[in-house]
């Protein structure tokens, strides 16, 4: 049978050389065992995003989406998986000291110490292994004029459509400020409050029964409330429902662990809240909690530090729906609104597998649409798609929620039907080709045309090579336009 989809595909641009010479020996971020097993790169199974969707409407959305990292006030950059830096918006230039011809493809290890790079190497590592975002992830990095700043922010882990990690992406901040303030505060509690009172981070001061005793002038200008004010305000009225519950599990369990004796050693949590002000906006705050202690350990106050993410939260959500959508429209087929070829074998061999597993029952139905040169020939290619198009609106609507459809190539269709036997496979093979028989199309004015589809049909045998159960309903469907097209053929012998 004729392959109507091609897997062709284009190789990614190389990132522009860097200016500095690379280390000679620059240690891979994969584990050991997997850094070993070489792969074919993915791109090879893709498929063109041109046959997906409009080409102009994607490049105005990743320009959109660039203009959003480039111009936020957070670093955010990505490396490949051995640390060199593929892509980077003008915060990390500005942090590092570097220009971007100069940092384009270098190593983090360029820019930390040994003990520093080790630490992120571990932090990468794990991110790695559990596919899970890290937010507590702060180090010292050395700038291009020498100096040390201290950075914090999150990494996750970057994957191609195929779900294969390609790498990692890094949303961080020059906190260099408020580690100073920080190691201050161990000396001088004047001093601190100096500091404080002059960053354009939120520092606030709490006793135990969650009343305000200090905060600096920036938590006023950023909510718009005055210390007075915050105190006769309720924290459910400050955060948002969500925030406030999550800010009161947390201070009840945290709470408990500082009663208990000896103290915990570590007692400082960062969190994410989403915060009210006084004008009725909204905004988000990363906020890192702590609980000061007296001599003996006892927890006397809570401190407060937070900054604004709002813009940042606002980008990642947009990264998020733009990553959800481009991989809708990697399995989709754009004509037919179809999950296409490529998502049909992923799928079926999932089915197969989870019926051997189970021992269920699972059924394949192959369609290919009678006639249909003839209809292209006569009345063109643009009456051709709308017929495609509308025929994959009957198959859509005469399934169950588990089945699924698919636009195998040209004018040819499948559809899984999961926990299915052939029995109950004809039933819906039966309904397709009723509701067939009740669309008509009107290629020109006051000419009605029906269209017919002959439909293979069969059960998948328990441990059956996958191609040769596709290559068994192929038959099938061949068979059923040899004997006059417009049947169901069975792997039971039955012509309907």
């Amino acid at each position: 049978m004729k392959k109507k989809i091609s897997a062709n595909s284009k190789n990614k641009k190389q990132a522009k050389a860097a200016t500095k010479k690379k280390s000679p020996s620059v240690k891979s971020l994969l584990p050991k065992k997997i850094e070993r097993k070489k792969t074919k790169p993915e791109i090879k199974d893709a498929i063109p995003l041109k046959t997906l969707t409009v080409k102009p409407l994607k490049r105005e959305e990743a320009e959109r989406y660039r203009n959003m990292v480039e111009n936020i006030a957070d670093a955010y950059y990505e490396v490949d998986l051995a640390g060199n830096f593929t892509f980077f918006n003008d915060a990390v230039c500005r942090v590092l000291g570097y220009s971007r011809e100069e940092l384009m493809g270098q190593n983090y290890r360029d820019h930390t110490d040994k003990e520093t790079a080790k630490k992120v190497f571990q932090t990468y590592n794990k991110v790695y292994k559990t596919g899970k975002i890290i937010k507590e992830f702060g180090y010292y990095i050395i700038r291009k004029d020498g100096f040390k700043r201290y950075i914090e922010g999150s990494v996750s882990l970057r994957k191609n459509s195929s779900g294969k990690p390609i790498g990692f992406l890094g949303i961080s901040n020059d906190l260099t400020h408020r580690k100073q303030l920080e190691e201050a505060l161990q000396k001088s509690e004047a001093l601190y409050r100096l500091l404080a009172d002059h960053m354009k981070d939120q520092i606030w001061l709490m006793d135990l029964n969650l009343k305000l005793k200090y905060m600096s002038p920036s938590v006023e200008k950023l909510l718009g409330y005055t210390l007075k004010e915050l105190n006769k305000i309720h924290l459910y009225n400050l955060l948002t429902e969500t925030s406030f519950q999550k800010a009161k599990d947390i201070f009840s369990r945290e709470m408990t662990k500082v009663s208990t004796t000896p103290p915990p050693p570590s007692l400082k949590h960062i969190l994410e809240f989403e915060c009210r002000c006084k004008d009725g906006r909204t905004l988000w705050i990363e906020s890192t909690h702590s609980f000061i202690q007296d001599k003996d350990g006892k927890p006397v106050s809570i401190l407060g530090e937070g900054r604004d993410i709002t813009e940042r939260k606002r980008v990642e959500e947009a990264l998020r729906q733009s990553e959800e959508k481009y991989r809708e429209l990697s399995i989709i087929d754009d004509l037919t609104q179809l999950y296409n070829s490529r998502h049909f074998y992923s799928q079926l061999k999932k089915e197969t597998e989870r019926s051997n597993r189970h021992e269920h029952p699972l059924t394949l139905l192959m369609l290919d649409i009678d006639k249909f040169k003839d209809f292209n020939d006569t009345y063109g290619h643009l009456q051709g798609d709308y017929v495609l198009s509308k025929i994959g609106q009957v198959v859509k609507r005469c399934l169950r929620e588990i089945d699924t459809a698919y636009r195998y190539g040209g004018e040819e269709f499948t559809i899984i039907l999961p926990i299915t036997t052939r029995e109950e496979g004809l039933v819906t093979a039966k309904r397709i080709q009723m509701e067939l028989k009740n669309e008509a199309f009107s290629p020109v004015p006051g000419q009605k045309v029906y269209m017919t589809v002959s439909i293979g049909l069969a059960q998948y045998n328990l441990r059956e090579d996958v191609k040769m159960f596709i290559d068994r309903v192929d038959q099938l469907m061949y068979k059923g336009k040899k004997n006059g097209r417009d049947k169901i053929c069975s792997d039971n012998g039955s012509v309907l």
